[in-house]
C-alpha cells in the first residue's frame, strides 16, 4: 500500500498544471478513498489479503484512467509514476528493442491517448517516439466486452501474422497533411500486452521529415471499410543525432555501391546505402548487370551488418528500399549502440544455403569520431 500511496501522491501534486477541476475532483475521491483503506494484520488469510490488495490496486488504476481520459495528455513526470502502477506498464519497455526500451526510461515517449471506435471495436493508439530516424507507436485493440485484448487467444500479432484477411493492417502515413511513401512494420507487444501493436514506419530511404510537423495516421483493416484515423503533434526527441554522410563509393561485380547516409541516435541507428551501375544506365539496366548470385526472383538482396571498432555486431531491426531512375536506396535500421563508436564498419552480405556470405571488396569503414 505503501508504493501505491506514494504513486497517487505524485499523481496529486502533478496534476494542478494539466486535469480539469472534474477530473481532479474524482481523482481526490479516489485518492482519499485509498486512505481509508484497513491494513492487512500479518496473520490474515493469504487469498483474503490478496483480494484485498488486488482490489485497491484496481482503484488507484481506476482513478489514474481518470486522469488518462480527462487530460489528453501525460507529462513526463506522470508518465514515469503512471508506468509503476500495475497494468500499466509501457509497451515499448516490456516487449520492445533495446532502443524503445531506452526510449522509455529516458523520458522520450510521448502517450497520444488516443482511441477511435468503430462497429464495436476500438483502436487505441499510445506510446509515440520519434528520433529522426524512426517513428514508433504502439495500437491496442479493444473487442466490446474487453475480449479482444485479454489472453493469448487474442493475440493480435498472431492473428495478422496467422491470416492476411481478416486481421491485415495496412496504415497511411501523413506528415503536414502530405502522405510519405513509407514503408511500416509491426511487431507483437508481447505477453503482458498481447492486444498490442508495436508499429514503426517512416524510416524509408530518402525521406526529409521536419523535426516536427503534424501527424496524420489513416489505419485500415480488410475486414472493415471504415478506416481509423488520429492527428498528433510530434517532435523529434533530440538534437544530438550525429549524422554523416561519406559518399565513399566502391565497384565490384558492376555493382557500384555508396555509402549514403548513417544516423546514430540513443534510440536507433539507420543506415542508408546507394547502388548505382555504368553513366546512363537506367534501375532496370543496373538489375539486369548485376550478376544472379546478388538477387532473389530478379530483385537485388543485399542486407547489411554493422560493427563497431571492436567487430560487435549490431541488432538488425528491418530493412526496406526504392528504385528510382538510375539508383537503388536501401535502408537499414538497427538498435543503438551502447556508447558512441569510434568508427562503423559496414558489412554487406548476401543470406544463401542458411549463411551470410559477406562481400568484403564493397565493404565500408566509416569514422564516427
Amino acid at each position: 500500500m505503501t508504493g501505491l500511496n506514494e504513486i497517487m501522491k505524485q499523481l496529486k501534486e502533478d496534476r494542478a498544471q494539466e486535469l480539469p477541476r472534474s477530473i481532479r475532483l474524482r481523482m481526490d475521491d479516489a485518492y482519499a478513498g485509498l486512505d481509508d483503506v484497513e491494513q492487512e494484520k500479518p496473520d490474515t488469510g493469504r487469498e483474503r489479503s490478496l483480494l484485498r490488495r488486488i482490489a485497491v490496486i484496481c482503484a488507484g488504476t481506476a482513478a489514474a484512467g481518470l486522469i488518462l481520459i480527462g487530460s489528453g495528455f501525460v507529462s513526463p513526470v506522470m508518465a514515469k509514476a503512471l508506468k509503476q502502477i500495475p497494468f500499466l506498464e509501457s509497451v515499448f519497455k516490456s516487449a520492445g528493442d533495446r532502443g524503445l526500451q531506452k526510449a522509455s526510461e529516458a523520458g522520450y515517449v510521448m502517450d497520444a491517448n488516443q482511441s477511435v471506435t468503430h462497429n464495436g471495436m476500438t483502436i487505441r493508439l499510445s506510446e509515440v517516439v520519434y528520433d529522426g530516424s524512426r517513428l514508433n507507436f504502439v495500437l491496442t485493440r479493444e473487442m466490446a466486452g474487453g475480449g479482444g485484448s485479454q489472453g493469448t487467444a487474442s493475440n493480435w500479432y498472431e492473428e495478422i501474422v496467422r491470416s492476411k484477411g481478416a486481421g491485415h493492417i495496412f496504415i497511411d502515413f501523413y506528415v503536414n497533411d502530405k502522405l510519405i511513401n513509407t514503408s511500416m512494420g509491426y511487431a507483437s507487444g508481447g505477453d503482458k500486452a498481447p492486444g498490442s501493436l508495436l508499429v514503426h514506419g517512416l524510416d524509408s530511404p530518402g525521406l526529409n521529415i521536419p523535426d516536427q510537423f503534424e501527424l496524420k495516421l489513416v489505419i485500415h483493416f480488410s475486414n472493415d471499410s471504415v478506416p481509423y484515423e488520429f492527428k498528433l503533434p510530434v517532435k523529434k526527441t533530440n538534437d544530438n543525432n550525429i549524422v554523416l554522410t561519406p559518399g565513399e563509393t566502391k565497384v565490384f561485380d558492376y555493382i557500384h555501391m555508396k555509402a549514403a547516409k548513417l544516423e546514430i541516435t540513443p534510440v536507433t541507428t539507420r543506415l542508408e546505402m546507394e547502388i548505382t551501375g555504368e553513366p546512363g544506365q537506367g534501375i532496370k539496366e543496373i538489375a539486369e548487370a548485376i550478376p544472379e548470385k546478388y538477387k532473389v526472383t530478379g530483385f537485388i538482396d543485399i542486407s547489411y551488418d554493422l560493427a563497431d571498432e571492436k567487430g560487435h555486431l549490431q541488432k538488425n531491426l528491418g530493412a526496406n528500399g526504392t528504385g528510382e531512375d538510375d539508383h537503388y536506396l536501401f535502408s537499414s535500421s538497427y538498435e543503438p549502440f551502447e556508447a558512441v563508436p569510434e568508427s562503423v564498419t559496414v558489412k554487406p552480405y548476401i543470406y544463401r544455403n542458411g549463411e551470410k556470405q559477406y562481400i568484403s571488396e564493397l565493404e565500408f569503414k566509416i569514422p564516427v569520431k
